[in-house]
């Protein structure tokens, strides 16, 4: 082969590499645009999430308030049902005591935010995100108690309900609010001072205490570092105010 054919096959085969070379490099970089945009979609996505889940946490604020501004209504009345000194005048001034253990107010978390969230950290294994972890997490677990202590409080009312119907005559009057003598003298009687007690205990002693700690803790902290991570912190000191006014 004479030199100036193995020159030129010297310069075909650096082409032919310099080629390979550019087409590499010309994949690497459009897989790292596309890595690049799918990394940007994700974080919009997970944006989105955020916010849904702030909005979220909102409302839950306000249903929540208006609940407990419910529950402390009654409370006095029944601290009152349940005393020693208790008694048909004391009943006569405040009628509110025939339906505390037959009337609540059932009460569930938001879930559009949390069920989205907890997709996205099922369908992102190798991305750990420990704000998301975190909310999903406790979100869950106020989640399952909250439901779980309603529930009991809404069999305690249906049991209340059913041994009425079937031991109490007086129970239609009261329902179309008639308030006989009969109706009275029950509701001063023992029977129902323990029935008030187990009510105040499960509406109280549980579901006040969880709607309570989800507000005053769980929402502000979540809102804060959520809003931490959508630069959002203006917002986070305004709604804590606000928050603060609804105490």
């Amino acid at each position: 082969m004479g030199a100036l054919k193995l020159s030129k096959l010297k310069n075909y085969v650096l082409y032919a590499i310099g080629e390979i070379i550019l087409v590499v490099i010309g994949i690497l970089i459009a897989v790292s645009i596309n890595n690049w945009n799918e990394t940007k979609k994700e974080e919009a996505r997970l944006q989105t999430y955020l916010k849904d889940y702030r909005n979220d946490l909102l409302i839950d604020t306000t249903t929540i308030g208006q609940n407990l501004e419910l529950l402390d209504l009654k409370k006095d009345a029944f601290k009152l049902a349940m005393s020693d000194t208790f008694d048909l005048e004391h009943l006569d001034k405040t009628p509110m005591i025939y339906a505390l253990i037959l009337t609540y107010s059932p009460m569930k978390l938001q879930n559009k935010g949390y069920n989205e969230l907890k997709n996205y950290a099922a369908n992102n294994e190798a991305e750990t995100d420990t704000l998301v972890q975190r909310i999903v997490a406790e979100h869950a677990a106020y989640s399952d108690l909250l439901d779980t202590m309603v529930e009991r409080v809404g069999k305690d009312i249906d049991d209340n309900m059913a041994y009425f119907k079937n031991n109490e005559p007086w129970i239609g009057n009261l329902v179309n609010n008639k308030v006989t003598d009969e109706v009275r003298n029950y509701f001063v009687s023992q029977d129902f001072k323990n029935r008030a007690a187990i009510h105040y205990t499960l509406a109280y002693n549980n579901v006040y205490l969880v709607l309570q700690t989800y507000k005053d803790n769980y929402v502000p902290k979540t809102l804060k570092s959520i809003d931490a991570r959508l630069g959002n912190t203006t917002a986070t000191a305004r709604e804590t105010k606000s928050t603060e006014e609804l105490k």
